[in-house]
């Protein structure tokens, strides 16, 4: 298993979770701190595409919401249903880069803002483009290290763990 994150460029071959995907669409983000952060839609002929977020070397997956979902904004909490989250941080993401088909991540926009709320049921964000009335809401799901790796370090770890197998039955364990 890779012990830190990895950083995927467009067409690159990856595994999420023992499924292999390609990387079809990728955006570079710098926060205000000078911070990068990367966003990557990963997709295979058999099923949706999965989008993941890459920030000081942890991923997480990010869920939108279906358009008929139904938000109520009230003070520094949004209520989804009968679940209330609460606002815990502001991002203020300059985009920096946007290849392949970015289309399911991020709108062609030079700046976006995004707000982290904090629930019972998990991490809420919303992002919005200053000056256009349309939000994005996803949920986050944190990923374990390991549960996204390029296809090379997948197969280094699986040949590793062949030879150690190997060696456990030579020596006898």
């Amino acid at each position: 298993m890779a012990t830190e994150s990895e950083i995927f460029m467009l067409d690159e071959q990856v595994v999420f979770r023992g499924r292999p995907l390609r990387v079809t669409g990728r955006v570079q983000f710098e926060g205000s701190s000078g911070q990068l952060t990367f966003r990557y839609q990963l997709s295979d002929a058999a099923g949706a595409p999965v989008v993941l977020e890459e920030g000081e070397g942890r991923f997480a997956m990010l869920r939108p919401f279906p358009p008929a979902a139904r938000f109520k904004t009230v003070d520094n909490t949004i209520i989804v249903g009968t679940e209330k989250y609460t606002l815990v941080g502001v991002r203020k993401l300059k985009v920096l880069d946007v290849s392949g088909n970015a289309a399911g991540i991020v709108t062609r926009a030079p700046l976006i803002l995004s707000g982290i709320f904090e629930g019972l049921m998990g991490t809420l964000m919303r992002e919005l483009v200053p000056g256009n009335p349309t939000q994005v809401y996803y949920l986050l799901k944190p990923l374990k290290a390991g549960e996204v790796v390029s296809a090379a370090q997948h197969t280094a770890d699986k040949d590793a763990e062949g030879r150690a197998a190997g060696e456990r039955a030579v020596n006898g364990d």
